[in-house]
């Protein structure tokens, strides 16, 4: 729904298989809200704020799930995103109704139902809700830190102090400006080389990086590959 593109940057889906079973995610500044089925059932919770790669074995289990862009997940988790941080944490211990979601999602037979459930449940829950409960200020900070502004910029932009944005940032992202400054970076880093933008040197420079060599150690730190790799 158009109307939810400020709060929700995908819903996914992930089979296990040859091409599925292992797989690494990335940072990215984001909240999910996954469902995962497997042998031994199945359970709905959210996850956030990696700041490595991290690989997941999914060869028996497939995993739904819903990604909210930075800072927007407290549109619908009443959680401090901290609190999730590199961890599951049960969505009924988040709030008892995800309870009945949860069976819901246990009782479907596939995960393109799953998928369409989970969907249709997180947008009935944003379409109760007046707005998104964050403050403009920290949506349009995250959106200048999106498109590569600097961060005593993006404070200035918004009109508050590098003090206060960071105390926001934290607050309602779960992450200070630098870190999801770097993050993000890596983010248009690795989508400018998948379309094939070259030379190297020269987009690390456009990318705000002091050099190809600074490029590649971000690269490396955070999504686990060098530029040659992508």
């Amino acid at each position: 729904i158009e109307a939810f593109r400020p709060v929700v940057d995908a819903y996914w889906i992930n089979r296990p298989g040859a091409a599925g079973a292992d797989i690494c995610v990335l940072p990215d500044g984001c909240t999910d809200l996954i469902y995962r089925s497997d042998a031994d059932g199945g359970q709905l919770f959210a996850n956030a704020l990696i700041e490595r790669p991290v690989p997941i074995s999914a060869a028996s289990a497939w995993f739904v799930g819903v990604r909210f862009r930075p800072a927007m997940a407290r549109a619908i988790l009443d959680i401090d995103p901290v609190a999730c941080r590199d961890r599951e944490m049960p969505a009924r211990s988040i709030d008892e109704r995800f309870g009945a979601l949860e069976e819901r999602l246990l009782a479907c037979a596939s995960a393109d139902e799953a998928l369409e459930v989970l969907k249709h449940a997180v947008d009935a829950r944003l379409a109760q809700r007046e707005g998104t409960g964050v403050p403009m200020r920290v949506q349009q900070a995250n959106a200048a830190l999106a498109r590569g502004d600097e961060v005593h910029r993006v404070a200035r932009a918004v009109g508050i102090s590098e003090r206060s944005l960071h105390r926001d940032l934290v607050r309602w992202s779960g992450l200070a400006p630098k870190p999801l400054a770097r993050i993000l970076r890596m983010q248009r880093c690795l989508a400018a080389l998948r379309a094939g933008q070259a030379p190297l040197a020269s987009l690390a420079l456009r990318l705000g990086y002091a050099d190809l060599a600074h490029m590649t150690r971000e690269l490396k730190t955070l999504a686990g590959v060098t530029p040659r790799d992508v």
